[in-house]
């Protein structure tokens, strides 16, 4: 009888043995998926924070362009020179400090102002730059037109 004892004692010891095994392995799987949605999470969360500055990058190249084009052709150049700085780029470059890494000396806007394909048009570009913490490197958007008055 004593045998039977003790045989019984051993096979329930080694199905709570089991038992933990199992609730181990499920608390790992558990915590795997758990990581898995909360990197998916983090990722998303850091996409649409990228596209939201992205859209205010591009929609201030796109208004200094509208702007650009209802000022005075010949005093485009002087207006939007980085190195004066004009009074058109103060205004962009101001602008532009919102975006996160823009500063007085870092990742100012980039204006060029040439001749257009005829008198009275001017080629135009401007790129507008941004730059998150912990990123190497600037983004970019950058638009360019043909300002002319007809």
């Amino acid at each position: 009888m004593r045998g039977v004892r003790a045989s019984s004692r051993s096979a329930r010891e080694a199905m709570r043995g089991a038992f933990l095994i199992e609730a181990l392995v499920a608390v790992l799987v558990f915590s795997l998926a758990a990581a898995g949605v909360f990197s998916v999470l983090a990722n998303a969360l850091h996409a649409s924070g990228n596209a939201s500055i992205r859209a205010a990058a591009n929609a201030l190249a796109a208004s200094t362009l509208a702007r650009m084009s209802i000022e005075d052709l010949p005093a485009l150049s002087e207006r939007y020179d980085p190195h004066v700085p004009g009074p058109g780029y103060r205004t962009l470059a101001t602008m532009a400090k919102r975006l996160p890494g823009v500063t007085d000396t870092h990742n100012l806007p980039l204006v060029t102002v040439s001749d257009g394909s005829s008198a009275g048009s001017r080629r135009v570009s401007i790129t507008v730059l941004w730059q998150l913490p912990n990123e190497a490197t600037p983004h970019r958007a950058q638009l360019s037109s043909v300002v002319a008055h007809h």
